[in-house]
C-alpha cells in the first residue's frame, strides 16, 4: 500500500514544465538551477523534481534516466507519461484499470483507501494525479493497426473509385450526297419534258 503519493501546488506549472523539457537539451542533472534556468523559478516549481522521480524519468540523485529521452520527444512523451503514471499509481490501477476515466468522487475514494491519509491530503493527491491524466495519453496505437487501417483505407478507396470502359471506335466510310437541281421551261408540250428526264436518266443513272 502506498504511504504517500508526490503532489504539487502548483499544478498548473506541470503541463508548462513539460513543454519546456522538450525544447531544452537534457541536463546532466535535473537541479533547481536548470529549473530556473527553463523560467521557473518559484519554490512552488521545485515540487517537479520529486514528481518527475516517482515517475522514474529522473534517478534518485537527479540525473536523467532513460525514459526522460521519451519526455522530450513530441510524439511520444504523452504514451510515455501514461505508461509512467500507471506504474506509480499502481494501487489505484489494481482497483480500476481504467481509474483515470473515473470521476472524482470515485479517484478520490481509491486515493484515500490507499494512503489512508486525510481528506486534505487526498485532495492534494488527486488535483496532481488529475493534472498528469489531462496531460497524457493511455492507448498508443499499435502499429500493425494503423497499417491495416491504411489498408482498409487503399481498398475502399478502389472499390469506391469509378471504372471508365472504354470500347474501340468505328470509323465508316463517308457518305456523299448530292443535290440536283433541274429547271424546266415553262411548256405545254409534254415531249418536251419527256426528252429532258429521258437523258438525265441516261446520264445520271
Amino acid at each position: 500500500m502506498a504511504d504517500n503519493y508526490p503532489y504539487m501546488v502548483a499544478n498548473g506549472k506541470i503541463s508548462q514544465i513539460l513543454d519546456k523539457i522538450k525544447k531544452a537539451a537534457e541536463p546532466s542533472k535535473f537541479t533547481h538551477a536548470f529549473l530556473k534556468q527553463l523560467g521557473f523559478a518559484s519554490t512552488n516549481d521545485r515540487a517537479i523534481i520529486p514528481l518527475l522521480k516517482k515517475l522514474e524519468f529522473l534517478n534518485d540523485d537527479s540525473t536523467p534516466t532513460e525514459k526522460y529521452k521519451d519526455l522530450r520527444d513530441a510524439t511520444r512523451f504523452r504514451y510515455a507519461l501514461g505508461e509512467q503514471i500507471k506504474v506509480l499509481y499502481s494501487d489505484l490501477y489494481a482497483i480500476n484499470t481504467k481509474i483515470h476515466e473515473a470521476n472524482e468522487d470515485e479517484i478520490k475514494g481509491a486515493i484515500s483507501r490507499v494512503t489512508g491519509k486525510d481528506e486534505t491530503a487526498v485532495g492534494r493527491y488527486y488535483a496532481t494525479y488529475k493534472t498528469l491524466t489531462d496531460i497524457a495519453e493511455f492507448d498508443e496505437p499499435i502499429e500493425d493497426e494503423i497499417q491495416g487501417e491504411a489498408k482498409i483505407e487503399v481498398k475502399e478507396t478502389e472499390k469506391t473509385s469509378p471504372k471508365i470502359q472504354t470500347s474501340p471506335i468505328k470509323i465508316s466510310s463517308p457518305d456523299f450526297h448530292y443535290n440536283i437541281q433541274i429547271h424546266l421551261p415553262a411548256t405545254t408540250d409534254i415531249a418536251v419534258y419527256n426528252a429532258i428526264f429521258k437523258s438525265i436518266k441516261e446520264n445520271l443513272m
